[in-house]
Protein backbone atom coordinates (compact mmCIF):
# COMPACT_ATOMS: atom_id res chain seq x y z
CA UNK A 1 0.00 0.00 0.00
CA UNK A 2 1.57 3.26 -0.77
CA UNK A 3 2.71 5.80 1.56
CA UNK A 4 0.27 8.78 1.08
CA UNK A 5 2.63 11.01 3.52
CA UNK A 6 5.77 10.45 2.14
CA UNK A 7 4.24 10.55 -1.59
CA UNK A 8 2.88 13.96 -0.91
CA UNK A 9 5.93 15.01 1.16
CA UNK A 10 8.42 13.86 -1.88
CA UNK A 11 5.79 16.45 -4.15
CA UNK A 12 5.63 19.40 -2.45
CA UNK A 13 9.34 19.22 -1.35
CA UNK A 14 10.13 19.12 -5.48
CA UNK A 15 8.55 22.07 -6.15
CA UNK A 16 10.75 25.18 -6.48
CA UNK A 17 11.16 28.07 -4.86
CA UNK A 18 13.22 31.65 -4.57
CA UNK A 19 16.97 31.10 -2.92
CA UNK A 20 17.33 33.96 -0.36
CA UNK A 21 21.16 34.67 0.32
CA UNK A 22 21.98 35.71 3.31
CA UNK A 23 19.39 37.41 6.17
CA UNK A 24 15.97 37.77 4.73
CA UNK A 25 14.12 40.73 4.18
CA UNK A 26 10.29 41.60 4.55
CA UNK A 27 10.46 41.48 0.65
CA UNK A 28 12.47 38.12 0.56
CA UNK A 29 9.66 36.75 3.22
CA UNK A 30 6.45 37.99 0.85
CA UNK A 31 7.69 36.18 -2.15
CA UNK A 32 8.63 33.27 -0.31
CA UNK A 33 4.97 33.42 1.13
CA UNK A 34 3.35 33.68 -2.17
CA UNK A 35 5.13 30.61 -3.71
CA UNK A 36 4.63 28.71 -0.70
CA UNK A 37 0.81 30.00 -0.65
CA UNK A 38 0.24 28.52 -4.50
CA UNK A 39 2.39 25.35 -3.74
CA UNK A 40 -0.15 24.89 -0.86
CA UNK A 41 -2.99 25.47 -2.10
CA UNK A 42 -2.56 23.26 -5.63
CA UNK A 43 -2.84 20.55 -3.37
CA UNK A 44 -6.69 19.76 -2.90
CA UNK A 45 -8.16 19.67 0.55
CA UNK A 46 -11.84 19.68 2.38
CA UNK A 47 -10.34 20.99 5.05
CA UNK A 48 -11.29 25.03 5.35
CA UNK A 49 -14.32 24.64 2.60
CA UNK A 50 -11.82 23.23 0.29
CA UNK A 51 -11.40 25.94 -1.95
CA UNK A 52 -7.67 26.66 -1.13
CA UNK A 53 -5.86 23.46 -0.53
CA UNK A 54 -3.59 23.50 2.02
CA UNK A 55 -3.32 27.11 1.75
CA UNK A 56 -4.53 27.37 5.79
CA UNK A 57 -1.14 25.62 6.79
CA UNK A 58 0.42 28.72 6.64
CA UNK A 59 -2.17 31.34 6.94
CA UNK A 60 -2.93 32.53 10.61
CA UNK A 61 -6.39 31.99 11.68
CA UNK A 62 -7.24 35.57 11.08
CA UNK A 63 -5.77 35.91 7.38
CA UNK A 64 -7.53 32.64 6.88
CA UNK A 65 -11.09 33.80 7.75
CA UNK A 66 -10.50 36.47 5.69
CA UNK A 67 -9.93 34.11 2.69
CA UNK A 68 -12.50 31.65 3.31
CA UNK A 69 -15.12 33.32 6.08
CA UNK A 70 -16.91 30.97 8.07
CA UNK A 71 -14.65 28.26 6.73
CA UNK A 72 -11.80 27.70 9.03
CA UNK A 73 -8.82 25.45 8.42
CA UNK A 74 -8.66 23.19 11.21
CA UNK A 75 -5.95 20.61 10.55
CA UNK A 76 -7.10 17.20 11.12
CA UNK A 77 -6.04 14.19 14.44
CA UNK A 78 -4.96 11.07 13.58
CA UNK A 79 -7.98 8.86 13.00
CA UNK A 80 -6.03 5.58 14.49
CA UNK A 81 -5.15 2.87 12.73
CA UNK A 82 -9.34 1.37 12.45
CA UNK A 83 -12.37 2.73 13.05
CA UNK A 84 -12.98 3.11 17.21
CA UNK A 85 -15.75 1.34 18.69
CA UNK A 86 -17.90 -1.44 17.77
CA UNK A 87 -19.51 -1.73 14.60
CA UNK A 88 -22.58 -3.25 13.51
CA UNK A 89 -21.88 -5.41 10.38
CA UNK A 90 -24.13 -3.55 8.29
CA UNK A 91 -22.09 -0.62 8.56
CA UNK A 92 -18.79 -2.00 8.56
CA UNK A 93 -17.94 -1.48 4.99
CA UNK A 94 -18.97 2.50 5.42
CA UNK A 95 -17.48 2.94 8.17
CA UNK A 96 -14.15 1.22 6.70
CA UNK A 97 -14.31 3.17 3.90
CA UNK A 98 -14.64 6.92 5.93
CA UNK A 99 -11.66 5.20 8.37
CA UNK A 100 -9.37 4.76 4.84
CA UNK A 101 -10.61 8.55 3.54
CA UNK A 102 -9.83 10.16 7.13
CA UNK A 103 -6.71 8.64 7.02
CA UNK A 104 -5.76 9.86 3.97
CA UNK A 105 -6.77 13.38 4.48
CA UNK A 106 -4.82 12.65 7.10
CA UNK A 107 -1.33 11.48 5.64
CA UNK A 108 -2.09 14.32 2.88
CA UNK A 109 -2.41 17.07 5.32
CA UNK A 110 0.95 15.67 7.61
CA UNK A 111 2.88 15.35 4.02
CA UNK A 112 1.96 19.06 2.80
CA UNK A 113 3.39 20.13 5.78
CA UNK A 114 6.16 18.79 5.82
CA UNK A 115 7.30 19.52 2.66
CA UNK A 116 6.83 23.06 2.93
CA UNK A 117 8.99 23.16 5.51
CA UNK A 118 11.75 21.41 3.71
CA UNK A 119 11.07 24.16 0.86
CA UNK A 120 11.59 26.89 3.64
CA UNK A 121 14.95 25.43 4.49
CA UNK A 122 15.94 24.77 0.76
CA UNK A 123 15.20 28.94 0.43
CA UNK A 124 16.35 30.28 3.79
CA UNK A 125 20.01 29.44 5.09
CA UNK A 126 19.14 27.25 8.50
CA UNK A 127 21.05 29.48 10.70
CA UNK A 128 17.96 31.81 10.46
CA UNK A 129 15.43 29.37 11.40
CA UNK A 130 18.08 27.13 13.96
CA UNK A 131 16.34 28.30 17.18
CA UNK A 132 12.97 26.51 16.91
CA UNK A 133 15.13 23.07 15.80
CA UNK A 134 14.96 20.89 18.71
CA UNK A 135 17.67 18.30 20.04
CA UNK A 136 16.42 14.62 18.90
CA UNK A 137 13.38 15.81 17.31
CA UNK A 138 14.25 18.92 14.59
CA UNK A 139 11.48 20.60 13.27
CA UNK A 140 8.96 17.88 13.85
CA UNK A 141 7.14 19.61 15.82
CA UNK A 142 7.33 23.29 14.10
CA UNK A 143 4.95 23.75 11.53
CA UNK A 144 5.71 25.96 8.74
CA UNK A 145 3.19 28.49 9.91
CA UNK A 146 5.67 28.53 12.78
CA UNK A 147 8.72 28.94 10.75
CA UNK A 148 7.13 31.90 8.94
CA UNK A 149 6.18 33.39 11.84
CA UNK A 150 9.62 33.19 13.88
CA UNK A 151 11.08 34.42 10.27
CA UNK A 152 9.17 37.78 9.94
CA UNK A 153 9.50 38.77 14.19
CA UNK A 154 13.28 37.65 14.03
CA UNK A 155 14.49 39.08 10.76
CA UNK A 156 12.07 39.98 8.62
CA UNK A 157 10.85 43.00 10.48
CA UNK A 158 10.19 46.20 8.99
CA UNK A 159 12.04 49.43 10.26
CA UNK A 160 11.52 53.34 9.37
CA UNK A 161 13.66 52.63 6.21
CA UNK A 162 11.37 49.95 5.06
CA UNK A 163 8.10 51.84 6.23
CA UNK A 164 9.40 54.57 4.42
CA UNK A 165 9.77 52.99 1.29
CA UNK A 166 6.63 51.46 1.37
CA UNK A 167 4.72 54.27 1.92
CA UNK A 168 6.31 55.91 -0.90
CA UNK A 169 5.42 53.18 -3.21
CA UNK A 170 1.48 54.11 -1.69
CA UNK A 171 2.20 57.57 -3.20
CA UNK A 172 3.56 56.27 -6.68
CA UNK A 173 1.27 57.69 -9.69
CA UNK A 174 0.05 55.60 -12.11
CA UNK A 175 1.00 55.94 -15.91
CA UNK A 176 -0.76 55.47 -19.12
CA UNK A 177 1.11 53.31 -20.40
CA UNK A 178 0.44 50.50 -17.80
CA UNK A 179 -1.98 48.39 -16.93
CA UNK A 180 -4.67 49.72 -13.72
CA UNK A 181 -4.58 45.94 -12.43
CA UNK A 182 -0.69 46.53 -11.82
CA UNK A 183 -1.07 49.73 -10.80
CA UNK A 184 -3.23 48.36 -8.04
CA UNK A 185 -2.12 45.69 -7.34
CA UNK A 186 1.60 47.33 -6.12
CA UNK A 187 -0.40 49.50 -4.36
CA UNK A 188 -2.25 46.80 -2.11
CA UNK A 189 0.43 44.92 -1.46
CA UNK A 190 2.62 47.84 -0.19
CA UNK A 191 -0.59 48.54 2.08
CA UNK A 192 -0.42 45.24 3.68
CA UNK A 193 2.85 45.08 4.46
CA UNK A 194 2.64 48.34 6.32
CA UNK A 195 -0.03 46.68 8.04
CA UNK A 196 2.02 44.19 9.21
CA UNK A 197 4.35 46.71 11.06
CA UNK A 198 0.49 48.82 12.15
CA UNK A 199 0.70 51.18 9.60
CA UNK A 200 -2.59 51.90 8.27
CA UNK A 201 -3.32 53.62 5.15
CA UNK A 202 -6.50 55.18 4.67
CA UNK A 203 -8.91 53.43 1.41
CA UNK A 204 -9.98 56.95 0.58
CA UNK A 205 -6.87 58.34 0.24
CA UNK A 206 -5.85 55.51 -1.78
CA UNK A 207 -8.84 56.24 -3.68
CA UNK A 208 -8.46 59.74 -4.20
CA UNK A 209 -4.63 59.35 -4.89
CA UNK A 210 -5.79 57.09 -7.77
CA UNK A 211 -8.50 59.38 -9.12
CA UNK A 212 -5.94 61.82 -9.68
CA UNK A 213 -3.28 59.69 -11.27
CA UNK A 214 -6.68 58.93 -13.52
CA UNK A 215 -7.77 62.10 -14.25
CA UNK A 216 -3.81 63.72 -15.06
CA UNK A 217 -4.36 61.23 -18.06
CA UNK A 218 -5.94 63.08 -20.10
CA UNK A 219 -7.71 60.86 -21.65
CA UNK A 220 -10.61 59.93 -19.52
CA UNK A 221 -12.77 63.30 -18.52
CA UNK A 222 -16.23 61.50 -19.41
CA UNK A 223 -15.64 58.58 -16.93
CA UNK A 224 -14.52 61.40 -14.11
CA UNK A 225 -17.70 62.88 -14.67
CA UNK A 226 -19.81 60.20 -14.48
CA UNK A 227 -18.09 58.91 -11.24
CA UNK A 228 -18.57 62.04 -9.45
CA UNK A 229 -21.91 61.78 -10.42
CA UNK A 230 -22.40 58.69 -8.46
CA UNK A 231 -24.30 58.48 -4.90
CA UNK A 232 -20.91 58.86 -2.29
CA UNK A 233 -22.48 54.95 -1.58
CA UNK A 234 -21.01 54.13 -4.89
CA UNK A 235 -17.53 55.83 -4.65
CA UNK A 236 -15.70 53.06 -3.00
CA UNK A 237 -11.92 51.89 -3.93
CA UNK A 238 -13.24 48.46 -5.24
CA UNK A 239 -15.47 50.14 -7.72
CA UNK A 240 -12.80 52.91 -9.29
CA UNK A 241 -10.59 50.03 -9.98
CA UNK A 242 -13.25 48.31 -11.88
CA UNK A 243 -14.19 51.43 -13.60
CA UNK A 244 -10.38 52.05 -14.38
CA UNK A 245 -9.91 49.15 -15.58
CA UNK A 246 -12.97 49.18 -17.78
CA UNK A 247 -11.99 52.47 -19.15
CA UNK A 248 -8.49 51.87 -20.06
CA UNK A 249 -9.54 48.58 -22.08
CA UNK A 250 -12.05 50.45 -23.80
CA UNK A 251 -9.41 53.26 -25.19
CA UNK A 252 -6.93 50.45 -25.76
CA UNK A 253 -9.48 48.88 -28.02
CA UNK A 254 -10.48 52.30 -30.35
CA UNK A 255 -6.42 53.29 -30.40
CA UNK A 256 -6.17 49.12 -31.91
CA UNK A 257 -8.82 50.29 -34.25
CA UNK A 258 -7.62 53.44 -35.10
CA UNK A 259 -3.97 51.93 -35.58
CA UNK A 260 -5.27 49.39 -38.28
CA UNK A 261 -7.55 51.58 -39.95
CA UNK A 262 -4.18 53.92 -40.57
CA UNK A 263 -1.72 51.43 -40.19
CA UNK A 264 -1.94 49.81 -43.54
CA UNK A 265 -0.72 53.13 -45.26
CA UNK A 266 2.51 53.48 -43.88
CA UNK A 267 3.00 49.53 -43.67
CA UNK A 268 4.51 49.95 -46.76
CA UNK A 269 6.86 52.64 -45.69
CA UNK A 270 8.09 50.79 -42.96
CA UNK A 271 8.75 47.65 -44.98
CA UNK A 272 11.09 49.17 -47.55
CA UNK A 273 12.64 51.18 -44.56
CA UNK A 274 13.07 47.93 -42.79
CA UNK A 275 14.44 46.31 -46.81
CA UNK A 276 16.91 49.11 -46.92
CA UNK A 277 18.26 48.84 -43.79
CA UNK A 278 18.84 45.27 -44.64
CA UNK A 279 20.62 46.12 -48.26
CA UNK A 280 22.52 48.39 -46.44
CA UNK A 281 23.86 46.19 -43.41
CA UNK A 282 24.50 43.90 -45.90
CA UNK A 283 26.63 45.47 -48.29
CA UNK A 284 28.92 47.13 -44.87
CA UNK A 285 29.39 43.36 -43.95
CA UNK A 286 30.36 41.96 -47.64
CA UNK A 287 32.85 45.12 -47.87
CA UNK A 288 33.81 44.64 -44.44
CA UNK A 289 34.57 40.96 -45.47
CA UNK A 290 36.57 41.74 -48.56
CA UNK A 291 38.84 44.26 -46.20
CA UNK A 292 39.61 41.31 -44.17
CA UNK A 293 40.36 38.80 -46.89
CA UNK A 294 42.59 41.41 -48.57
CA UNK A 295 44.44 41.76 -45.64
CA UNK A 296 45.07 37.87 -44.58
CA UNK A 297 45.90 37.45 -48.39
CA UNK A 298 48.52 39.96 -48.51
CA UNK A 299 50.30 38.94 -44.58
CA UNK A 300 50.28 35.14 -46.36
CA UNK A 301 52.04 36.45 -49.66
CA UNK A 302 54.13 37.83 -47.43
CA UNK A 303 54.94 35.02 -44.62
CA UNK A 304 55.59 33.02 -47.88
CA UNK A 305 58.19 35.63 -49.10
CA UNK A 306 60.25 35.56 -45.95
CA UNK A 307 59.60 31.73 -45.45
CA UNK A 308 61.55 31.52 -49.28
CA UNK A 309 64.37 34.06 -48.41
CA UNK A 310 65.25 32.28 -44.88
CA UNK A 311 65.24 29.22 -46.67
CA UNK A 312 67.35 30.60 -49.52
CA UNK A 313 69.76 31.33 -46.78
CA UNK A 314 69.57 28.36 -45.05
CA UNK A 315 71.03 26.81 -47.99
CA UNK A 316 73.38 29.47 -49.18
CA UNK A 317 74.54 28.89 -45.14
CA UNK A 318 74.72 24.98 -45.64
CA UNK A 319 76.57 25.14 -48.96
CA UNK A 320 79.55 27.31 -47.44
CA UNK A 321 79.81 25.49 -44.58
CA UNK A 322 80.14 22.27 -46.66
CA UNK A 323 82.73 23.79 -48.36
CA UNK A 324 84.65 24.78 -45.87
CA UNK A 325 86.98 22.24 -44.45
CA UNK A 326 87.06 21.32 -40.71
CA UNK A 327 90.53 21.14 -40.06
CA UNK A 328 94.00 22.98 -42.44
CA UNK A 329 95.53 20.07 -44.26
CA UNK A 330 98.40 18.52 -43.05
CA UNK A 331 99.60 15.95 -45.60
CA UNK A 332 102.61 17.98 -47.29
CA UNK A 333 104.24 21.09 -46.40
CA UNK A 334 103.74 22.91 -49.79
CA UNK A 335 99.43 22.81 -48.76
CA UNK A 336 100.46 24.62 -45.14
CA UNK A 337 101.84 27.47 -47.64
CA UNK A 338 98.87 27.07 -49.57
CA UNK A 339 96.86 30.65 -49.71
CA UNK A 340 93.03 30.14 -48.93
CA UNK A 341 90.99 28.57 -51.21
CA UNK A 342 88.10 29.66 -53.29
CA UNK A 343 85.71 29.03 -51.06
CA UNK A 344 86.82 30.30 -47.94
CA UNK A 345 87.63 33.00 -49.99
CA UNK A 346 83.81 33.14 -51.18
CA UNK A 347 82.90 32.99 -47.47
CA UNK A 348 84.68 35.99 -46.23
CA UNK A 349 83.22 37.87 -48.60
CA UNK A 350 79.70 36.72 -47.78
CA UNK A 351 80.46 37.11 -44.06
CA UNK A 352 81.93 41.04 -44.55
CA UNK A 353 79.26 41.92 -47.25
CA UNK A 354 76.98 44.49 -46.47
CA UNK A 355 73.11 45.62 -47.91
CA UNK A 356 73.72 47.76 -50.79
CA UNK A 357 72.31 50.75 -50.51
CA UNK A 358 70.70 50.86 -54.12
CA UNK A 359 68.97 47.37 -54.25
CA UNK A 360 68.64 46.69 -50.52
CA UNK A 361 70.39 43.20 -51.10
CA UNK A 362 73.71 42.05 -50.50
CA UNK A 363 75.81 40.77 -53.05
CA UNK A 364 78.91 39.63 -52.00
CA UNK A 365 80.70 38.91 -55.23
CA UNK A 366 80.13 42.76 -56.55
CA UNK A 367 80.77 46.09 -54.90
CA UNK A 368 77.94 48.70 -54.16
CA UNK A 369 78.96 50.57 -57.11
CA UNK A 370 78.56 47.95 -59.94
CA UNK A 371 74.70 47.13 -58.58
CA UNK A 372 73.18 46.29 -61.61
CA UNK A 373 70.50 48.71 -60.28
CA UNK A 374 72.91 51.65 -61.27
CA UNK A 375 72.59 52.72 -64.71
CA UNK A 376 75.82 52.62 -65.33
CA UNK A 377 76.02 48.59 -65.38
CA UNK A 378 72.96 47.84 -67.35
CA UNK A 379 75.03 46.53 -69.63
CA UNK A 380 76.04 44.00 -66.80
CA UNK A 381 72.20 43.16 -66.23
CA UNK A 382 71.88 39.54 -67.62
CA UNK A 383 69.28 38.40 -69.94
CA UNK A 384 65.78 39.05 -68.54
CA UNK A 385 66.55 41.05 -65.47
CA UNK A 386 64.43 43.24 -63.73
CA UNK A 387 64.65 45.01 -60.62
CA UNK A 388 61.89 42.98 -58.81
CA UNK A 389 64.05 40.19 -59.69
CA UNK A 390 67.26 40.64 -58.09
CA UNK A 391 68.90 38.07 -55.98
CA UNK A 392 70.85 38.57 -53.39
CA UNK A 393 74.04 36.92 -54.85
Amino acid sequence: MPNQEEETRKDVSEREVTKVHGQPTNQDLDLLEDELLRIASSFYSELGGGAHGHAGLLLSDVDYAAMAPGTPFVIPPNPGVYPAGAIPAAQRAQREAEHKALIKQFQTCVGVAKGLKELILQAIDEDFVLELRAEQTGYLNVTPQQMMTHLRARWGALDFVDINMLMAECDSTWSPAEVPTKYFNRIDKARRQLARANVQIDERAMMLKALKCFRDAGDYDAPIREWEARPPAAQTYPNLKIMMSLEYSKLNRQDATTARATGHASANAVEEFAQATEELVAKLTEKHSKQIETLIKANNEAMTKNNEKIAKLTAALLEIKSQTPSRAPTTTPAAATQGPTKAQHWAEKCRTATTCPHCNKIHPNRTHDQCWHLEKNAAKRPAGWTASSTRST
